[in-house]
């Protein structure tokens, strides 16, 4: 079976199963059977379910780590063509098909190296498959984490802040608004502020997008309580405690209460990095010109940078399209993210 066929089998297996964060293993007896096919020395599951196939036991330690959950909301998988639709066909099943078997391509023709291809779970929640590897003292030289970067080699990621409000009042009449108090309005009187003061629109910004906002029972009464979401996203040269303050001042001034639920710091890693030239030369050798990105929003490669410096995040597909229902991705894509991975990994074993 030639590549292309490989990629187009292994990518309609992994979308064909829907995993959002809690259902992640079902896709570990798929790759299970996959890592018997392709060849790798060993697979094995850890405590908290991620996934990891290896192959070589000498010279140095590369993780290729991806993420096996999805946003919630199922789209069947289905192959048109060259491109294949499905939740989680971009972010980033993807990018894990490419790391499974360029890291296969590698093998074939060498293996002077120790290489984990690591399928991690909860990325898009809590980020534990991440946290349990740093926590463990996971050990690697170098790490590509798997998202959709266009084949872009990507070397930042902005920070995020999770904040629940919440909003409690005596509510009152719809008739009379002005003898009661809304929690909605104290809601949405907090989000017009934090809009109008985070509202960047690139990477060297703060942003902030609401994600969730709840209130009312009652088409005539007043809501007494109420909460929403917010999620901020920060770049390297903004403090969060700053941040923190000034949304705490906000919140005093118009009357919710605040909970911060996780706070993620930023990563950013020089373009001279040992896996961004690996990366580099890679694309180079697939007649690409490589492109470097600071993406907007945040990954594994924040909490993993802390397993290694020599990290940078790179795959397949256009990440704008990523938590929509139209994720698409193309065959031919997913062929080229892994003969660049296979090229990179070759370079990183000669380092």
């Amino acid at each position: 079976m030639n590549v292309e066929e490989l990629v187009k089998k292994l990518i309609l297996d992994l979308v064909s199963e829907y995993t959002p964060p809690g259902y992640e293993y079902k896709l570990t007896p798929i790759i299970r059977g996959w890592a018997d096919e392709l060849g790798y020395d060993e697979f094995y599951t850890d405590e908290v379910g991620n996934v990891f196939l290896r192959y070589g036991s000498r010279g140095k330690t590369i993780l290729l780590a991806s993420h096996l959950d999805t946003v919630p909301g199922k789209i069947d998988a289905r192959l048109v063509q060259d491109t294949v639709y499905g939740r989680g066909v971009i972010d980033a099943k993807g990018p894990l098909t490419a790391f499974i078997i360029g890291a296969a391509l590698h093998r074939s023709i060498m293996s002077d190296c120790k290489v984990y291809v690591g399928g991690l779970v909860r990325e898009e929640d809590d980020g534990l498959g991440a946290k349990y590897l740093v926590e463990k003292e996971f050990r690697s030289d170098h790490i590509i984490i798997g998202e959709p970067t266009n084949l872009g080699i990507a070397i930042a990621y902005r920070g995020s802040i999770l904040i629940r409000i919440l909003a409690n009042t005596i509510g009152g009449h719809s008739s009379a608004p002005y003898m009661g108090t809304s929690a909605l309005d104290k809601l949405i009187e907090f989000i017009n502020i934090i809009r109008s003061r985070f509202n960047g629109e690139s990477f060297d910004k703060v942003s902030c997008a609401f994600t969730i906002l709840r209130a009312g029972d009652w088409p005539s009464s007043l809501p007494k309580e109420g909460e929403a979401y917010a999620n901020i996203r920060y770049p390297p040269k903004h403090s969060p405690e700053n941040i923190l303050e000034e949304i705490k001042d906000i919140a005093q001034k118009v009357g919710v209460r605040l909970e911060f639920l996780s706070v993620e710091k930023p990563v950013e890693v020089s373009v001279n990095t040992k896996v961004v030239r690996a990366l580099v030369r890679g694309a180079l050798r697939q007649n690409l010109k490589p492109k470097i990105v600071k993406k907007t929003g945040t990954s594994d490669m924040n909490t993993l940078v802390a397993v290694s410096k020599s990290i940078a995040a790179f795959g397949p597909g256009d990440s704008r399209l990523a938590h929509t229902d139209c994720e698409r991705i193309k065959i031919s894509d997913i062929v080229t993210a892994s003969n660049v991975v296979s090229n990179a990994l070759m370079e990183l074993s000669r380092l």
